[in-house]
């Protein structure tokens, strides 16, 4: 019996990529000859029966469409990941191939030894700038037989029943893994004191939440209030940029400072974004918005209001010493 070769590449190196490991441990469990790549393996890519390319984020697909052309005619190529989910015509019109798109049921609940882990998936709350309802559903399900991983990524832990919650924990604690990180954190519409009671008992890491819309000023001061007793930097706050007007963008920027968090600024991207200039809304350019980021993310707030910032200082002229500046 000839034994089936098989590469699995991460084209989101150097991320970690879960997918990609999943993959990889699936098909060794299929009786395949497998080999593992973070990013483009160059000539070692040739001579293999099947190529999976993993994709994280949409800005790395063309990566995955020079690598499916070049071996598309010597192996069979499947490539998915949440950065194809909105690429499936655009991949079709450059390769002549289908992702596989969504949730892979072949390996998505794969058991193994990974930096992270979901014992849960989708997410009730349905923000239009983010790809997991689209990928995983609106409706949350559960995997009870997950293994603990130092990384939970379940996208909206504080929406899950309090009995679901109390089960992760208990698994984890009779696991003896530590819970690093909660990176994609809790919803503050629905955190309330006995989800902070529940999860201060694990989490190493810091209180992930987000204040991405100005309507959400309400249920992320409440949040605040009880993560109070939480020193800032436990205290990350993903706040989107671009998607209102700059003064709305850096008032919730300054509220999670003054409400005692650290934000961390992210600019608003399509969810098919290939790369390349990006359109803006407002009064927002792309140079101000990546400005407006590291500004914040540098932690530059803690030392200079955003008038006085340099962002540019050590580039060549005309940039040099220029102040971030918008009217």
């Amino acid at each position: 019996m000839t034994i089936q070769k098989a590469l699995v590449i991460n084209g989101s190196a150097p991320y970690y990529n879960l997918g990609a490991r999943k993959l990889a441990d699936w098909l060794a469990s299929q009786d395949y000859e497998v080999q593992y790549a973070d990013g483009d393996p160059g000539l070692f890519g040739y001579g293999y029966d099947l190529v999976g390319i993993s994709v994280i984020f949409s800005w790395h697909a063309p990566l995955a469409r020079t690598l499916a052309l070049r071996w598309k005619s010597s192996s069979e190529i499947w490539c998915g990941g949440p950065g194809m989910f909105t690429l499936a015509n655009w991949w079709r019109r450059e390769t002549g191939l289908e992702i596989v798109r969504g949730l892979d049921a072949r390996f998505d609940r794969q058991r193994g030894s990974y930096k992270m882990c979901f014992a849960s998936r989708g997410c009730p709350v349905g923000c239009y700038f983010c790809l997991v309802p689209k990928l995983e559903g609106l409706t949350q399900s559960f995997d009870p037989d997950f293994l603990p991983a130092p990384i939970l990524c379940d996208n909206n832990l504080s929406a899950l029943p309090a009995d679901y919650q109390d089960y992760i924990i208990a698994r984890y604690q009779a696991f003896e893994v530590p819970l690093r990180d909660a990176n994609s954190g809790f919803e503050p519409r629905t955190f309330d004191e006995g989800c902070y009671r529940r999860w201060k008992s694990i989490l190493k890491g810091p209180w992930r939440f987000a204040l991405d819309e100005m309507r959400e000023l309400p249920d992320v001061e409440r949040m605040m209030q009880i993560l109070k007793a939480e020193p800032a930097s436990k205290k990350r706050v993903y706040c989107l940029v671009g998607n209102e007007p700059m003064a709305l963008c850096y008032e919730r920027a300054m509220k999670i400072i003054e409400w005692g968090g650290e934000p961390y600024c992210q600019y608003i991207m399509p969810l098919n974004y290939l790369g390349g200039p990006l359109k803006t809304r407002y009064d927002w350019t792309e140079q101000l918005g990546r400005d407006f980021c590291r500004y914040f993310n540098r932690f530059t707030w803690r030392y200079a209001p955003l008038i006085e910032y340099l962002p540019r200082k050590a580039e060549p002229a005309p940039f040099a010493g220029q102040r971030f500046f918008y009217q």
